[in-house]
């Protein structure tokens, strides 16, 4: 019976421990809560700005794969965008030939090809 009379009051210590944690705990939650609406806010703005500065493609690669195919016969290899002047480049293959053609990211207007 002794160990159980020292055992409760240990107990009871430990859970009014916990308890007091708990609290503090909910008191850090409702900080870190506000400081990550805070960032969200934060870069809500700079993204927006940022996307307001960068020139942004009219067309998807995907959309520049569907160009190609309809304009010239032959497979896909791939596609590589060449930002500094907007064009995607589209590598296809027609019975062994390879060939690139050039689309306008902007318009979707095929620009040019080349073998």
């Amino acid at each position: 019976m002794k160990k159980l009379s020292t055992s409760i009051p240990l107990t009871a210590m430990v859970l009014s421990m916990a308890f007091a944690i708990d609290v503090s705990a909910a008191d850090n939650r409702n900080g870190f809560d506000e400081e990550l609406n805070a960032r969200a806010q934060r870069s809500t703005f700079q993204e927006s700005s940022v996307n307001n500065l960068a020139p942004q493609s009219q067309i998807t690669r995907r959309q520049a794969s569907a160009i190609a195919s309809d304009r010239f016969e032959g497979r896909v290899l791939g596609i590589m965008m060449d930002n500094s002047n907007n064009t995607y480049r589209v590598r296809m293959d027609r019975d062994g030939t390879v060939f690139n053609v050039f689309i306008n990211a902007n318009s979707g207007d095929v620009s040019g090809t080349s073998e």
